[in-house]
C-alpha cells in the first residue's frame, strides 16, 4: 500500500483522498436504508446516494484512465451497492404493454392547477383529456382537487377522499371495476394522506391503496444558496414524519383481507426507509420488474428523481411499467403498470 502510494503525484493523492471520503460516505448510505430516521437524523443523506453512486462510478473511470490501481476501491463499492442499482436504473427495454390486461395509474396532478401554480391555463382540461384518451382501467390521483369530482365521467366507479368533510385537498380513485369499500389513513398533523379502495377484478378482489406521503416542499425555483440551507435543515424532521406514516400504512396493511397494490407520491428515494419498509412487505417495484432508463417520475432539472411509485403484491405479476415524461402537466410524472394474476 505505501508503495502504491508513493507512486501517485500531489494531484492524484488529494483526488484519492477526495474518492475515499466520498467512498465512505457512500458505504453509509448503504446502510441508511434500514435504519429509522426518528432516532437517525442523518438518515436523510440517503437523498444523495444516486448521486454518490454516479460520482464512485466517475472515479472506476478516472483511475482505469490513469493505469491506477486506486480503482479497486471504488470497484468494490460498485459491486457492494449493485442491489441498490437496480432501484436507480433499469437497462431493460421497455416493450408494448400487453392488450387487455388490467392497468393502473398514479398521478399527483398538482389540484389540476387550480391555484394557478402554472401560466397554462388549459391545465387542468389537458389533464383530463389525458385520461380520458390513456384511459388506464385503475387511477390514482393525489393532490385532487374536490370541486373536481364531476370532471371525469368517464369512469363508472368513482371515489373522492377527504380526511374532514370541509377539505378541499384530497385523492381520488376511478375505476372501470367496482369499488365495494374505500377508505382513509388519515394521517395525523399534516395535509397529506394515504387512501384505500376495494376493488373486485373479476373473482378477484384487490385492496389498492395511493399514499401521499410528507413533502419535501422543495421545488427548483428553492434550490438557491440562501434557501440550500433551511431545506436541508428541514429534512430529519420530514423524514420522522415519513416514518411514522409509512408505520400507519404498515399497520393498516396489515389488516387487509385482500392482496394489495400500493401506489402515490412518496416524497422520497427508492435509498430511503420509507420504500424499504414497504418493500419489507415482499412488495414488487413495477420500475425493477418492468422499468427502463431512470424512470424519473419527478420535474427536477438538475437529477432524476423517482419518487412515485407502484408496488405490487407477488399474488400478482407487474407485466409492464412507464413514465410519461412527456406529459408536462403538473410537477410530477404520469406512470402505468399493467400487471395480471400469477398462475
Amino acid at each position: 500500500m505505501k508503495t502504491m502510494w508513493k507512486t501517485l503525484s500531489l494531484r492524484e493523492k488529494i483526488l484519492f483522498l477526495i474518492n475515499g471520503i466520498i467512498g465512505a460516505i457512500l458505504l453509509f448510505a448503504y446502510v441508511l436504508p434500514f435504519i429509522p430516521p426518528r432516532y437517525f437524523e442523518y438518515a436523510t443523506l440517503s437523498v444523495f446516494t444516486p448521486l454518490l453512486m454516479i460520482l464512485n462510478i466517475g472515479f472506476i473511470i478516472l483511475w482505469l484512465i490513469l493505469r491506477k490501481w486506486n480503482f479497486l476501491f471504488s470497484a468494490v463499492l460498485f459491486f457492494l451497492g449493485l442491489p441498490f442499482m437496480h432501484r436507480f436504473v433499469q437497462f431493460s427495454q421497455n416493450t408494448l404493454p400487453p392488450k387487455g390486461q388490467p392497468s393502473i395509474m398514479s398521478f399527483n396532478v398538482r389540484l389540476l392547477n387550480h391555484y394557478k401554480w402554472s401560466k397554462d391555463l388549459t391545465l387542468r382540461e389537458k389533464i383530463i383529456s389525458f385520461l380520458r384518451e390513456e384511459h388506464p382501467n385503475i387511477v390514482a390521483l393525489q393532490e385532487f382537487y374536490k370541486k373536481e369530482n364531476e370532471s371525469f365521467p368517464f369512469y363508472k366507479y368513482k371515489r373522492f377522499i377527504y380526511k374532514n368533510e370541509n377539505d378541499k385537498i384530497g385523492q381520488a380513485i376511478l375505476s372501470d371495476y367496482p369499488i365495494i369499500g374505500s377508505g382513509s389513513l388519515n394521517f395525523p398533523h399534516t395535509g397529506n394522506n394515504g387512501v384505500y379502495a376495494d376493488i373486485v377484478l373479476g373473482k378477484d378482489t384487490l385492496r389498492l391503496y395511493s399514499l401521499h406521503f410528507e413533502s419535501f416542499h422543495i421545488d427548483d425555483t428553492q434550490i438557491t444558496q440562501e434557501n440550500s440551507k433551511k431545506i436541508l435543515l428541514s429534512l430529519p424532521k420530514r423524514f420522522a414524519i415519513q416514518q411514522s406514516q409509512v408505520e400507519l400504512f404498515d399497520a393498516h396493511a396489515d389488516t387487509s383481507p385482500y392482496p394489495i397494490i400500493v401506489c402515490g407520491d412518496f416524497n422520497n428515494t427508492a435509498f430511503s426507509y420509507l420504500y424499504q419498509k414497504i418493500q419489507n412487505r415482499g412488495l414488487i417495484d413495477s420500475f425493477q420488474e418492468e422499468g427502463s432508463g431512470f424512470g424519473k417520475t419527478y420535474y427536477f432539472p438538475y437529477f432524476p428523481f423517482r419518487i412515485d411509485y407502484i408496488f405490487a403484491d407477488p399474488y400478482f405479476k407487474i407485466t409492464s411499467h412507464k413514465v410519461y415524461t412527456g406529459i408536462n402537466y403538473s410537477d410530477h410524472y404520469p406512470l402505468k403498470a399493467t400487471f395480471i394474476k400469477r398462475k
